[in-house]
């Protein structure tokens, strides 16, 4: 993170907006391109699950294996693709199909301002992308006229009779995330200082240092409010539009 991040946290303002920028730092158009996380970020759930949890607690019955094999994942015991397999596999064996999957997307809600806050900031100029372990349904039926240009996600697919058949495991989530805003800002032109991210969660975290500048919506990890360049709180999205202008 850049030097001005380095100041105690405390010594940060608080802005009646709702948003702590650290010391040293101002809200700027100084940046091209904007990428999304989707979870927490975009959309919401009244527990505070993620679309995996919900799914497998609802296709599944257990919402116990969500913490198991995460812990597994973090103990090295089985890797991303295999944590998205086991999930997956899941759901085919139970014969899973496209309505109820959209019955379980349909937990989900739009961050308030959320639809209106991503076309301004196209309307702006910003090329807008996602970065996240979300699934591309959660995308396509709650984002269903999105301004992104590019959205990396894990994506399930279904057959012709709208049962689950497949899926591909997105390489570019958790430490994969910064390697795909590298090559977004590639791919549009920019420099990764002028790359700017916003996210709540612990799988954000390996962006921070990489991103010319990180928003935390409503962290829920410390690691990544202490890291970002300013901490967003609060249920409206629109409070982006009073840091990028």
């Amino acid at each position: 993170m850049r030097a001005v991040n380095e100041v105690a946290a405390s010594e940060s303002m608080v802005y009646s907006t709702g948003f702590t920028p650290r010391p040293g730092t101002i809200t700027m158009k100084h940046y091209d391109l904007i990428c999304f996380d989707v979870d927490g970020t975009l959309v919401e759930h009244p527990r505070n699950k993620v679309i995996w949890e919900v799914l497998n607690i609802k296709i599944l019955g257990d919402d116990g294996i969500n913490k198991a094999r995460y812990k597994m994942y973090c103990d090295g015991a089985i890797t991303y693709d295999e944590w998205v397999r086991l999930d997956v596999q899941g759901w085919l064996d139970r014969g899973a199909t496209r309505d109820q999957i959209l019955e379980a997307v349909g937990e989900f809600n739009l961050i308030d301002g959320a639809m209106e806050t991503v076309h301004e900031l196209k309307r702006r100029g910003y090329r807008l992308a996602i970065i996240s372990g979300t699934l591309n349904v959660v995308i396509d039926a709650l984002f269903p006229d999105h301004p992104f240009e590019e959205v990396f996600s894990n994506k399930i697919f279904f057959d012709e009779r709208g049962r689950l058949a497949s899926w591909k495991a997105t390489p570019f989530d958790l430490h994969g995330k910064p390697v795909a805003l590298k090559a977004l800002a590639h791919e549009f032109g920019t420099t990764l200082e002028r790359s700017a991210f916003v996210g709540d969660g612990d799988n954000d975290v390996p962006l921070l240092g990489v991103a010319g500048y990180f928003v935390a919506f409503n962290p829920r990890s410390n690691e990544l409010e202490k890291g970002s360049d300013v901490v967003v709180r609060g249920r409206n999205l629109k409070k982006l539009l009073e840091i990028f202008e």
